[in-house]
Protein backbone atom coordinates (compact mmCIF):
# COMPACT_ATOMS: atom_id res chain seq x y z
CA UNK A 1 0.00 0.00 0.00
CA UNK A 2 1.21 3.30 -0.58
CA UNK A 3 1.04 6.75 0.75
CA UNK A 4 -1.81 7.88 -1.27
CA UNK A 5 -3.56 4.75 -0.43
CA UNK A 6 -3.67 5.53 2.68
CA UNK A 7 -4.29 8.96 2.62
CA UNK A 8 -7.75 8.11 0.76
CA UNK A 9 -9.02 5.42 3.56
CA UNK A 10 -9.98 8.35 5.35
CA UNK A 11 -10.07 11.98 5.94
CA UNK A 12 -10.88 14.52 7.89
CA UNK A 13 -11.86 17.96 6.72
CA UNK A 14 -13.50 20.98 7.29
CA UNK A 15 -16.91 22.23 5.88
CA UNK A 16 -17.39 25.95 6.66
CA UNK A 17 -21.22 27.29 7.06
CA UNK A 18 -22.59 30.44 8.71
CA UNK A 19 -24.08 29.22 11.72
CA UNK A 20 -21.76 26.21 12.29
CA UNK A 21 -17.96 24.75 11.74
CA UNK A 22 -18.42 20.80 10.69
CA UNK A 23 -15.35 18.68 10.67
CA UNK A 24 -16.47 16.16 8.95
CA UNK A 25 -14.55 12.71 9.11
CA UNK A 26 -15.41 9.37 6.89
CA UNK A 27 -13.66 6.19 6.63
CA UNK A 28 -10.24 5.22 8.86
CA UNK A 29 -9.20 7.65 11.21
CA UNK A 30 -5.78 7.26 12.09
CA UNK A 31 -1.93 9.09 12.66
CA UNK A 32 -1.89 9.51 9.04
CA UNK A 33 -4.76 11.96 8.56
CA UNK A 34 -2.53 14.35 11.64
CA UNK A 35 -2.37 17.14 8.77
CA UNK A 36 -5.96 17.10 8.22
CA UNK A 37 -6.51 17.02 11.65
CA UNK A 38 -4.43 20.01 12.73
CA UNK A 39 -5.65 21.79 9.57
CA UNK A 40 -9.55 21.14 10.38
CA UNK A 41 -9.05 21.95 14.30
CA UNK A 42 -7.31 25.18 13.93
CA UNK A 43 -9.89 26.42 11.14
CA UNK A 44 -12.83 25.42 12.90
CA UNK A 45 -11.61 26.91 16.27
CA UNK A 46 -10.51 30.56 13.88
CA UNK A 47 -14.05 31.11 13.14
CA UNK A 48 -15.55 31.23 16.44
CA UNK A 49 -18.51 29.37 16.14
CA UNK A 50 -20.19 26.01 17.04
CA UNK A 51 -18.32 22.82 15.89
CA UNK A 52 -20.31 19.37 14.88
CA UNK A 53 -17.93 16.62 14.51
CA UNK A 54 -19.42 14.44 11.76
CA UNK A 55 -18.68 11.04 12.51
CA UNK A 56 -21.57 9.64 10.70
CA UNK A 57 -19.18 7.31 7.96
CA UNK A 58 -16.15 6.74 10.01
CA UNK A 59 -15.48 3.10 9.97
CA UNK A 60 -12.27 2.99 12.29
CA UNK A 61 -10.82 5.25 14.58
CA UNK A 62 -7.78 4.38 16.54
CA UNK A 63 -6.04 6.41 19.70
CA UNK A 64 -4.78 9.38 17.19
CA UNK A 65 -8.29 9.99 16.19
CA UNK A 66 -9.67 9.94 19.84
CA UNK A 67 -6.81 12.50 20.82
CA UNK A 68 -7.83 14.57 18.16
CA UNK A 69 -11.61 14.17 19.25
CA UNK A 70 -10.91 15.10 22.54
CA UNK A 71 -8.41 17.97 22.29
CA UNK A 72 -11.40 19.16 20.24
CA UNK A 73 -13.87 19.03 22.82
CA UNK A 74 -10.79 20.34 25.33
CA UNK A 75 -10.31 23.75 23.04
CA UNK A 76 -14.01 24.16 22.26
CA UNK A 77 -14.67 23.97 26.16
CA UNK A 78 -11.77 26.29 26.89
CA UNK A 79 -12.93 28.84 24.16
CA UNK A 80 -16.70 28.94 25.20
CA UNK A 81 -17.79 27.08 22.25
CA UNK A 82 -20.27 24.21 21.99
CA UNK A 83 -18.84 21.28 20.22
CA UNK A 84 -20.95 17.98 19.49
CA UNK A 85 -20.80 14.76 18.16
CA UNK A 86 -23.42 14.29 15.22
CA UNK A 87 -24.34 10.77 14.35
CA UNK A 88 -21.51 8.50 15.61
CA UNK A 89 -21.23 5.40 14.65
CA UNK A 90 -20.73 1.82 16.64
CA UNK A 91 -17.02 2.51 15.52
CA UNK A 92 -16.58 5.74 17.13
CA UNK A 93 -18.80 5.21 20.36
CA UNK A 94 -17.00 1.55 21.17
CA UNK A 95 -13.75 3.13 21.51
CA UNK A 96 -14.90 6.03 23.22
CA UNK A 97 -16.68 4.09 25.80
CA UNK A 98 -14.21 1.56 25.71
CA UNK A 99 -11.72 4.33 26.90
CA UNK A 100 -14.71 5.52 29.63
CA UNK A 101 -15.29 8.87 28.44
CA UNK A 102 -18.06 10.51 29.22
CA UNK A 103 -20.77 9.76 26.57
CA UNK A 104 -24.27 9.78 26.67
CA UNK A 105 -26.34 6.92 25.51
CA UNK A 106 -28.14 8.69 22.78
CA UNK A 107 -26.69 11.34 20.05
CA UNK A 108 -26.23 13.88 19.36
CA UNK A 109 -23.22 13.81 22.01
CA UNK A 110 -22.04 17.37 23.33
CA UNK A 111 -19.09 17.75 25.22
CA UNK A 112 -18.79 21.41 25.18
CA UNK A 113 -20.06 23.92 27.12
CA UNK A 114 -23.57 24.37 26.34
CA UNK A 115 -24.17 28.30 24.84
CA UNK A 116 -26.74 30.81 25.46
CA UNK A 117 -28.05 30.25 21.63
CA UNK A 118 -29.54 27.29 20.46
CA UNK A 119 -27.46 24.53 18.66
CA UNK A 120 -28.43 24.76 15.05
CA UNK A 121 -29.75 21.80 14.07
CA UNK A 122 -27.35 19.44 11.97
CA UNK A 123 -29.18 17.88 8.95
CA UNK A 124 -29.27 14.08 8.37
CA UNK A 125 -25.79 13.95 6.07
CA UNK A 126 -23.39 17.36 6.94
CA UNK A 127 -21.22 16.34 4.04
CA UNK A 128 -23.07 16.63 1.10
Amino acid sequence: MTFTDEAQAGGIALVERTDVSVVDMWGEIDIALRNEASAALARAFERDLPVVVDTSRVTFIDSAGVAFLVQLCRIGRDEGLRVSLHRPPAAVLDVLRMLDLDVPPDTPVDWGRTPTAPMPTAPQSLAG
